[in-house]
C-alpha cells in the first residue's frame, strides 16, 4: 500500500514533468512539423536530457533516487557517500562521468539554539556541501556547463551559493523533501539549452516553494 507521503511525491514529480512536457516537448514538436510534417513522428525528435551525477549521504535515498531516475528515462549516475566525504571524491567522479548536472544531498541541520544563521559551525553538514561545491568548481568553473544543487534540510543556502551552486537549500532553512531536489533535477535535465530553467515549475511542485528551495537564472541542460 502507498503510504500519502509516497502518493504526493509521486503527484510532485508527475506534474513537473507534465509541465516540462506542455512547455517545451509539444513546442519541440510543433518546430519539426513546421519544417517538413510529412516526416515528422515523435520517435524521430532526439532529445537528450542532461546526465546525472547524484551523491547523496543516505543509501536509503540513494537507492529511491535511483529508482526514480530510471522511471524518468534519464541517464543518473547514483552514490551513496557520507556527507563528510563527498568533496573528497567529487573531482574523480566528475572526471570519470563527465555530467551535465550534479546533485549533492544528504542530511544536515541548524541549531536553533545556537541562533547565528550565518555561522557555518551552527550546521551539521553545511560545510561539506560547500567544500564539495567548490571542488566541483574546480572542475568546472562555467555554472551552464554543470548545473550543481545542494544542500539538504535547513542548510546554508547563502553560503553555497556563493560557494558555485546554481540552486540549493534552504532560504529560510525549512526541512525539504527527498524529491524535491529530484524535482529540481528533472527540470533542469528537461529544459532546452537555449531556454533558462524555470524556477516557477520547481518552487510550484517543491514541499516547502521558495522557502525551501532558491536558485539563479541558469539554462537548461535539454540537447537536440
Amino acid at each position: 500500500m502507498i503510504s500519502n507521503l509516497e502518493r504526493s511525491r509521486h503527484v510532485r514529480l508527475n506534474r513537473c514533468y507534465s509541465n516540462m512536457n506542455k512547455k517545451y516537448m509539444n513546442i519541440r514538436e510543433k518546430k519539426m512539423m513546421d519544417i517538413d510534417p510529412s516526416i515528422f513522428t515523435k520517435d524521430k525528435i532526439l532529445k537528450r536530457p542532461g546526465v546525472i551525477l547524484h551523491i547523496d549521504g543516505d543509501p536509503e535515498y540513494t537507492k529511491k533516487s535511483r529508482e526514480i531516475y530510471k522511471n524518468m528515462g534519464i541517464t543518473a549516475y547514483t552514490y551513496n557517500i557520507p556527507e563528510s566525504e563527498q568533496y573528497k571524491q567529487i573531482y574523480s567522479l566528475l572526471q570519470k562521468i563527465r555530467p551535465n548536472i550534479l546533485i549533492l544531498t544528504g542530511h544536515d541541520a541548524f541549531m536553533r539554539r545556537r541562533n547565528d544563521i550565518y555561522n557555518i559551525d551552527n550546521y551539521k553538514n553545511s560545510k561539506y556541501y560547500i567544500q564539495a561545491v567548490l571542488e566541483a568548481r574546480k572542475y568546472e568553473h562555467n555554472l551552464d556547463n554543470l548545473v550543481i544543487f545542494a544542500g539538504a534540510c535547513q542548510s546554508y543556502y547563502e553560503a553555497i551559493i556563493t560557494a558555485g551552486a546554481n540552486f540549493a537549500s534552504a532560504p529560510k532553512r525549512v526541512l525539504i523533501d527527498m524529491m524535491d531536489p529530484l524535482i529540481v533535477a528533472q527540470t533542469i535535465a528537461y529544459t532546452p539549452v537555449e531556454e533558462f530553467v524555470p524556477l516557477e515549475n520547481i518552487l510550484s511542485n517543491t514541499r516547502e516553494g521558495i522557502d525551501g528551495i532558491g536558485g539563479m537564472q541558469t539554462r537548461g541542460q535539454l540537447h537536440s
